[in-house]
């Protein structure tokens, strides 16, 4: 029998209303079995027994913890086999292996299990998850055991010695721990400064262990060496889980297995040991560990950014009206794995016909990139998945790409985002035509630091449409500063976002891309259900030092008294137009008395004349500085440069 709530609740804000238990009862009440919680489906309680005599038997479904409200469950109820775990825990794809079926009330059954190359089965009982090296074993039962696949043989624990020896690296090895007091232990040989990464899966199984390692290398005189190594938990991203946040780290079962990256110190063989923290092991506890040698890997994700990590058509949807463009985030990282050397394309597949992926390139290293869809005015909405593939310019260097998404439920200080959907894959549409669309031109002045830079945005309106839109920056690298949205009233085509650059931003072009939002009154807008949104083409924003740098010597006024503030101009860069010079940071009641002064790529200096009222407030003014407008065509450059300290006086005293 079988419990469904926590794995079947729609809720995302939820708390502990789905942590339900169960009780099978005789005739006489006496409890026949009995579960609340477990390791496969954590929250939803399942049991397997024998039933010892004919007759009626009662199950109860029943919450843990007495939450009010509504609680939707499903019970399944029948006479199929349900055992808790494989052994082997996984295999080698394009192999045929036996295994065992552990912790069945009926006892240990075997199979075998077949294997193909592209981790495919057509084996009626086995799904296949694409793109992953899981599948899961089905049976005639509601829920799956998880299987693992590799490349790599199967090395199995020896039952008749303490150490089981490894004979090659990469491997999988795999094992039971099957007491409370259980350590296994591996030897292996391993080269000193060769990083390799170890990856334990055991609660990721199904199984009741917390499992931790322990390396140590093996002496000259053959005994174990102090402890290079320990690993219990780690975080679910180096497990390859990437995009939703979850509260306390989750309640993936992932979490509590290790996974490291790992350099040996020394040449010569290592002893790996593990255990169990838990009390946990028996002889269902079954645990696998792959070692291998780092690749070159691109994981692609949509990240959520809104309250809680819910699900954001904003911000991770990919609808695209036609004849018009959609831009959306990608996410990426090599997880526990090594970057690409060179640069790499995004190739989209499957795409429907009339709508097109714009050429998207990408150094290593960047963890985020627009990726912008067109769909043609003729196309037909339809919809359908697609995957990403990281391609590298280098046909001789290899990437391997996976895609994923991933979406907690129950995702509450009280139910730890217990339940997660997770794809891998994406969704794209095509939909009805956008009542307006959005432009911007490619910047010709460059976004320098400590500067800003103004972005003109046209809105196109269609038809009779007359909302207003919301305007923002949808990315840009984050060294730069956007402004808050810009609504731009019915009335009105156009806005300006301005833009700045700290003064460590990286010297480079960078995309920056600009989104337009239809907006609701009776819908929030933070999730993007029910609005209209599109995007401005991409273009790039060259971020340079500035043209200029100002300082100035610490100077003072009276009250009452006009003088002359020098500033010192070092020229960076040449510029054609004479650039306009204010001084920001005055107290009140001293001016500069215009004009202001203006430079050019020659000058050395720059002159204001100051005036201070007999009101001035006395004493020194510290972080005066200059902001410097350099004209550059249509798009004025602007950048704020200096220092300065301005001491004011009290009026000269006049003698009589």
């Amino acid at each position: 029998m079988e419990v469904d709530s926590t794995r079947i609740a729609n809720k995302h804000y939820g708390d502990s209303e789905f942590d339900l238990a169960l009780r099978v009862l005789d005739a006489e009440g006496r409890v026949l079995a009995a579960n609340d919680d477990n390791s496969h489906h954590l929250q939803d309680p399942w049991v397997s027994f024998k039933v010892p005599s004919d007759g009626d038997v009662y199950i109860e479904v029943l919450r843990s913890i007495f939450v009010p409200g509504r609680t939707n469950y499903c019970v399944h109820i029948g006479d199929y086999l349900r055992p808790k775990a494989m052994y082997p825990a996984g295999g080698m794809a394009g192999t045929k292996i036996p295994v065992r079926l552990l912790g069945d009330p009926f006892g240990t059954l075997e199979e075998a299990l077949e294997l193909g190359q592209s981790f495919l089965t057509r084996d009626p009982i086995w799904r296949s998850m694409p793109q992953s090296r899981w599948m899961q074993r089905f049976g005639r039962g509601p829920s799956s055991i998880r299987y693992r696949m590799s490349p790599y043989e199967n090395t199995m624990e020896s039952v008749s010695k303490d150490t089981t020896l490894v004979e090659q690296l990469p491997a999988a090895l795999n094992g039971i721990i099957d007491s409370s007091t259980d350590r296994d232990q591996w030897r292996f040989t391993a080269r000193k400064g060769g990083r390799m990464r170890i990856r334990v899966f055991a609660a990721s199984l199904g199984s009741p262990i917390d499992a931790v390692i322990r390396l140590r290398p093996i002496g000259a005189d053959g005994r174990p060496g102090p402890v290079e190594l320990e690993r219990d938990d780690s975080p679910i991203h180096h497990h390859d889980v990437h995009g939703a946040g979850f509260r306390g780290g989750g309640g993936l079962q992932e979490a509590i297995d290790p996974s490291v990256m790992w350099t040996p110190a020394q040449d010569g063989d290592y002893l790996l040991e593990i255990a169990d923290l838990s009390g946990h092991g028996n002889p269902s506890a079954v645990y696998r560990i792959e070692i291998e040698y780092p690749q070159k890997v691109i994981h692609t994700y949509l990240r959520s950014r809104t309250n809680d990590w819910t699900e954001s058509m904003r911000v991770s949807g990919m609808i695209v009206p036609r004849g018009n463009r959609w831009t959306v985030n990608v996410s990426l990282t090599p997880g526990q794995a090594d970057w690409p050397v060179g640069e790499f394309d995004l190739i989209a597949h499957g795409l429907p016909k009339g709508l097109r992926m714009l050429p998207t390139r990408i150094r290593p290293g960047r963890n985020e990139w627009p990726v912008q869809f067109e769909a043609d005015a003729d196309a037909t909405p339809t919809a359908s998945v697609i995957t990403f593939e990281a391609r590298p310019t280098d046909p001789d260097e290899k990437i391997a790409t996976f895609c994923q998404q991933n979406v907690p439920f129950i995702n509450h200080s009280g139910g730890n985002a217990w339940r997660t959907v997770r794809t891998d894959r994406y969704v794209v549409a095509i939909t009805d035509p956008s009542p307006f669309s959005i432009e911007i031109k490619q910047p010709q002045a460059p976004l320098v630091h400590g500067g800003e830079l103004a972005i003109p945005v046209r809105v196109i309106r269609h038809g009779d449409f007359n909302d207003p839109v919301e305007i923002r920056c949808g990315f840009i690298d984050g060294s730069i500063s956007i402004p808050p949205p810009v609504v731009v009233p019915p009335d009105q085509d156009s806005c300006v976002l301005r833009i700045g650059a700290s003064r460590s931003a990286p010297e480079r072009e960078m995309p920056l891309v600009v989104l337009g939002d239809t907006g609701r009154e009776d819908i929030q807008g933070y999730l993007g259900v029910g609005h209209v949104r599109v995007s401005s083409r991409i273009v790039n924003v060259k971020v340079a030092r500035p043209f200029v740098e100002l300082a100035a010597a610490p100077e003072s006024i009276r009250r009452g008294e006009e003088k002359r503030f020098v500033w010192t101009v070092k020229q960076r860069d040449r510029y054609e137009a004479k650039a306009t010079v204010r001084l920001l940071g005055l107290p009140r009641g001293v001016s500069v008395i215009e004009p202001f002064p203006t430079i050019s790529s020659d000058d050395r200096e720059a002159v204001f004349l100051l005036k201070a009222t007999n009101e001035a407030l006395l004493g020194q003014a510290k972080n005066l500085s200059c902001e410097v407008t350099v004209p550059f065509g249509d798009q004025p450059v602007v950048l704020r440069t200096g220092q300065g300290t301005l001491r004011i006086d009290p009026a000269a005293v006049t003698e009589n």
